[in-house]
């Protein structure tokens, strides 16, 4: 009897299940497509910014024309540093299309095996071949008219004189970015530029959105500002030459001289040697690349004296006639002191000119004890010790001069000769000393002699170094002579090599041969001097003063006399026969591309 069942109930419910479906599935679709706009409105308006930051984090604007850093110049206008056009080359393998013939020359042109160009043109990514290519070898790259491959313009940093006054220069990074000297220290005038609208979007990577293989010109002119720097690059490469080569006959670590103007604090010359080449920065460690001479310091030794002379003399502690039994060795507390040429039982009484003529260590630690400890530091202080000069270079040390409320009597004594509690950088002591030459006033040492507009014409900085009076003339001119005369005189007595000699010029120096601190053995190092000489000339009326440091050298015995001395005398000679009459009056900027 099954036609007496009802099926109508059950097919009414399985209808209502099916609509129920179909309403869950529309009300589904309409949250999603709600939900979209939302987050697409959402995404345009309130995120639209922060995504904007986002993508240009990823893309950046490059102008075609590209923008240089500015040129450097010597004091005469002779290019120093300037930057070039270099190109970056990029295969794009779904483009590249090359021959066997063409694939051969391409790889002998970039010097990449076949194999290798064959397996990154096989690869899914663009890929960098090769970077910083002359454009030589560019336009050879050009005549093969292989597809797919991307020249991309890029800015180079070229020193056109390799070596020369590498430490002073610096270098600039990958990055565009000054490195040392003064590439990094006038980093942002170097960089200054009037930028244009001529943009194109690039990847992060610098590599262009849209296909560029136009090898047109770039223009080859800064927009950055110019630099000119007070020194002469001739005088530069010549002091450079004589610095290595006696390095290399005194068997030393490394050797620094300056030359500079002792009216105007201009540095005519500064020259280190090892040196390097800041077109291949990369080949070097970073000790090679920092120049020692302006962060490390030393214990000057006797050149000291004259800033221990000086400061008693104006401190009216000692008179200008003052004189000293001098028995060779000085005993303080359970310390003795003694003189380089000491001989037991020699005795003799010295004035200022012989103790610089004898260089007289208990001569100068006997000055030393007549001033109080407070009033002698405060005017090492105003000689500008432990204090930085204003150099403009990065990374300056300014040295070290022991608070004199920890003095004992031992530092007094070493001090006054320049060892125990004192550390100078080169241009430090340099720039003290000249303090002597130029009538008692300090000046800031400086190689920055003026920053010029990008085309050359409009002067924007010149510098105007800082100066203070440190000494009376009086003193300055006493002491001045006291070096004049004991090197005459020293003249007069041997018959040998002297230190501080120029034919036809009376120089006013004094040598210095101090003991090589060692931190590894917490002592000074055994048979290793700091050798030095200090000079300016013509003594009465100074136009150049020259400093000599030479570290650990090995062979003349390593004194300030016989390594130092001969050095600076070359340089003294050499100085003189490009200046007879001391430096030029001031030229029209001026700037040859």
């Amino acid at each position: 009897m099954s036609s007496g069942v009802n099926k109508k109930p059950h097919k009414k419910k399985h209808q209502k299940i099916v609509v129920w479906k179909v309403r869950l599935i529309q009300i589904v679709l309409t949250v999603c497509l709600v939900s979209i706009a939302a987050k697409a409105i959402f995404l345009q308006t309130i995120k639209a910014n922060s995504l904007q930051k986002v993508v240009n984090g990823q893309r950046r604007k490059a102008n075609p024309t590209r923008i240089f850093r500015g040129e450097i110049t010597d004091r005469n206008g002779i290019v120093l540093a300037v930057d070039t056009a270099r190109f970056d080359l990029f295969l794009r393998p779904k483009d590249f299309k090359a021959s066997i013939k063409q694939l051969n020359q391409l790889s002998k042109i970039l010097n990449i095996e076949e194999n290798r160009l064959e397996e990154l043109s096989r690869k899914k990514y663009i890929s960098k071949l090769d970077r910083s290519l002359k454009r030589t070898k560019v336009d050879r790259i050009a005549k093969l008219r292989v597809t797919g491959l991307d020249i991309v313009p890029t800015n180079y940093r070229e020193y056109p004189h390799g070596e020369l006054a590498a430490h002073l220069l610096g270098f600039v990074s990958w990055d565009s970015s000054g490195k040392g000297g003064v590439e990094q220290y006038l980093n942002n005038s170097l960089k200054s530029a009037h930028l244009t609208n001529n943009n194109v979007l690039t990847r992060s990577d610098g590599r262009p959105l849209t296909r560029q293989a136009s090898l047109k010109p770039i223009i080859n002119s800064s927009f950055g500002q110019q630099v000119e720097l007070t020194i002469d690059s001739k005088l530069q490469y010549k002091i450079e030459e004589i610095l290595n080569i006696n390095r290399s006959k005194f068997k030393a670590e490394k050797a620094t001289a300056i030359v500079l103007q002792p009216s105007s604090g201009e540095i005519i010359a500064w020259a280190n040697s090892p040196s390097y080449d800041p077109n291949k920065y990369s080949s070097y460690t970073p000790d090679k690349t920092v120049n020692w001479s302006i962060c490390q310091v030393y214990e000057p030794g006797s050149t000291f004296k004259i800033l221990t002379v000086a400061s008693a003399l104006q401190l009216k502690a000692i008179e200008p006639d003052y004189k000293y039994v001098d028995e060779g060795k000085m005993k303080i507390g359970k310390r003795v002191i003694k003189n380089h040429d000491y001989k037991p039982g020699l005795v003799k009484e010295i004035d200022l000119t012989e103790l610089f003529q004898h260089s007289s260590n208990t001569g100068a630690a006997s000055i030393g004890f007549k001033m109080k400890p407070k009033s002698f530091y405060e005017q090492l202080k105003k000689f500008g010790i432990s204090q930085k000069t204003g150099i403009e270079i990065p990374g300056e040390s300014k040295g070290f001069l022991r608070n004199p409320k920890e003095w004992k009597e031992i530092d007094i004594a070493t001090t006054s000769f320049g060892q125990g509690a004192v550390a100078v950088t080169p241009i430090q002591l340099a720039s003290a000393i000249n303090s002597i030459a130029n009538d008692g006033v300090w000046i800031q040492p400086h190689l920055l002699k003026g920053i010029r507009s990008a085309d050359g014409e409009r002067l924007i900085k010149k510098n105007k170094p800082t100066k203070r009076r440190v000494i009376s003339s009086n003193v300055a001119d006493l002491v001045s002579r006291y070096l004049s005369d004991s090197i005459r005189k020293n003249l007069e007595e041997q018959e040998s090599y002297i230190a501080g000699t120029i034919p036809g010029y009376e120089v006013a120096g004094k040598t210095g041969t101090a003991q090589k601190y060692c931190p590894k053995l917490g002592r000074y190092c055994p048979l290793k001097t700091i050798a030095s000489f200090i000079g300016f000339f013509p003594a009465s009326n100074p136009e150049f003063l020259v400093l000599v440091v030479v570290d650990s050298p090995r062979e003349a015995g390593g004194w300030g006399n016989t390594v130092a001395g001969p050095i600076f005398n070359q340089i003294g000679e050499t100085v003189l026969k490009m200046y007879p009459k001391g430096l030029p009056k001031e030229k029209k900027f001026a700037f040859f591309h």
